[in-house]
């Protein structure tokens, strides 16, 4: 069997499932030692963590650089997923660091901008809400629970605004909080922007919960009645449908409920609807973050290098031939070995990782259709 010394000493690509050239590469190295692939994280996501990325972000940090550590001092060397990871820190760092010359090069300015973009966001929302309490669109909606409902969030957006006031105080302290985390990472940056949008659209936040339980609530409660109709109810024991027969009095009582909820519900909705939108855009923009800081940190910079200077390292496929079968003589074969295609070299060597919260479609718009609450 004839090969190439030097490629196959050299390959990292090669898979562990092709056990013979897997092993006689481990037995051509100085030190045979075997790629560390799992990795179990030292400290663990909790649910108190949940609601700041920035303090998931810096427990994620810690991982992936105890991993590194341990990478590195278990094999010996900087392989591709090490040195992949070690490049893209280096370039978080560096763009952190252009990040913040452009971003806080006027502290002053930079502080009077955010307000002032926070003070219109909740004019905004003053002005919505006005229109919400008129007739928006030109639907007829109940004029008492109408008021009531905009009074109550546009007392919550008072309130919300007056802490921003207050903390507002505060915010070159805050800046200089984010401008010394900066030169951790521009991903450190992303963490702290997106906890800083979380802050200020907390009093939409509000909104939406109140909106969307008191949905949840008129919209099972029109469930449950329409089965009053035909003589069903629920059964919370078998968890399942029982018939059942009601008297008169309470088919008055459950027609009387079932018009007020009915009729009450257009104006719910239309509350409803405007601030789920609020939370679809603020989720999608912390979504975006997250991918953002997924994507730098996942960088395949190192490996793009090797593959276009075809390293031997990222040698991975396996090609057989025969250079002689003649009667009478041994069997000679010719093993060749050929780089991966890059995408098979990303998802080999990513590093470990964890990718940002997956949102499926149909369980989003199934939890707007019945007031679930999205998290």
């Amino acid at each position: 069997m004839l090969y190439d010394y030097e490629r196959m000493k050299h390959s990292e690509a090669m898979s562990d499932t092709a056990d013979y050239f897997f092993n006689l590469k481990t037995l051509l190295q100085d030190e045979p030692c075997a790629l560390k692939t799992d990795f179990e994280p030292i400290l663990m996501h909790t649910s108190k963590l949940s609601s700041s990325m920035f303090a998931q972000h810096l427990l994620n940090y810690f991982n992936i650089l105890v991993w590194l550590v341990q990478s590195v001092k278990g094999n010996k060397k900087i392989s591709i997923r090490t040195g992949n990871l070690i490049l893209a820190i280096l370039t978080d760092i560096m763009l952190g660091y252009l990040a913040l010359k452009l971003l806080t090069s006027d502290k002053k300015e930079l502080g009077a901008f955010l307000m002032g973009m926070l003070e219109k966001l909740v004019n905004l929302l003053h002005t919505l809400l006005k229109w919400l309490m008129g007739a928006p669109a030109g639907l007829k909606l109940n004029n008492a629970f109408n008021k009531m409902l905009g009074q109550y969030f546009s007392y919550h957006i008072q309130l919300w605004w007056l802490f921003l006031e207050v903390s507002g105080e505060k915010l070159d302290t805050i800046l200089n909080v984010y401008h010394y985390l900066g030169y951790l990472g521009f991903t450190f940056q992303a963490a702290i922007i997106s906890d800083m949008i979380c802050i200020a659209t907390f009093h939409s936040y509000c909104i939406y919960v109140y909106a969307a339980r008191l949905f949840n609530m008129q919209v099972s409660g029109l469930i449950a009645l329409l089965r009053l109709f035909v003589g069903r109810k629920y059964n919370p024991l078998r968890g399942g449908i029982d018939s059942c027969e009601y008297t008169n009095q309470e088919l008055f009582v459950g027609t009387v409920a079932f018009t007020i909820l009915l009729l009450l519900l257009p104006t719910t909705t239309m509350y409803y609807i405007v601030f789920t939108l609020f939370r679809l855009l603020s989720i999608m923009v912390q979504y975006s973050l997250a991918k953002i800081i997924y994507v730098v940190q996942t960088l395949p910079l190192y490996i793009v290098t090797l593959w276009c200077v075809r390293s031997p390292k990222v040698a991975g496929n396996i090609l057989i031939e025969v250079e002689s079968s003649e009667e009478g003589s041994p069997l000679v074969l010719r093993v060749k070995l050929f780089n991966k295609s890059l995408q098979e070299l990303v998802d080999q060597f990513k590093p470990p990782v964890d990718a940002p919260k997956q949102f499926k479609l149909t369980n989003v718009v199934s939890n707007v259709c019945i007031g679930k609450q999205i998290i």
